[in-house]
């Protein structure tokens, strides 16, 4: 998934999951919903760390340190608003390769490069176009 499509399965899961008073804590779920592919391409692509961009930050060890990391700095909410931000994004990733358990459990990692498909971009952006509609048309 690209970052169109990440942004507005976050928005999804701000509307749908973070109860009441809790919105405040949607910017952590914006970040959060991005975060695995900001560490991870960067140290794939960027770095050459790693063959491709999905490795130490998609995986469920990631979800659990960052997330308590956050709760720790920032409080309850802020935390759960990581968690969810950030396992919506590995869910939305798990069509392809997912290395859930890394680095504890092997992964025939294949070399990658850092592409942008711009059919799928656009058809994210419409996705997100309209999720942001319909939030706008709820909030009036």
């Amino acid at each position: 998934m690209q970052i169109p499509g990440h942004l507005a399965v976050a928005l999804l899961q701000e509307r749908l999951l973070l109860p009441g008073k809790a919105r405040v804590s949607a910017p952590v779920l914006l970040i959060a919903s991005l975060f695995p592919d900001l560490v991870d391409k960067t140290i794939g692509y960027v770095f050459h760390f790693m063959p491709n961009g999905r490795h130490y930050s998609h995986n469920v060890f990631s979800l659990i340190l960052f997330s308590a990391g956050v709760t720790l700095l920032g409080g309850q909410r802020a935390g759960y608003a990581w968690f969810i931000g950030h396992l919506g994004h590995l869910l939305a990733d798990s069509g392809s390769l997912m290395p859930w358990f890394f680095p504890l459990k092997r992964y025939p990692f294949k070399q990658g490069h850092l592409k942008f498909n711009l059919a799928r971009i656009r058809h994210e952006a419409l996705a997100l176009s309209l999720v942001l509609l319909v939030r706008w048309l709820l909030t009036r």
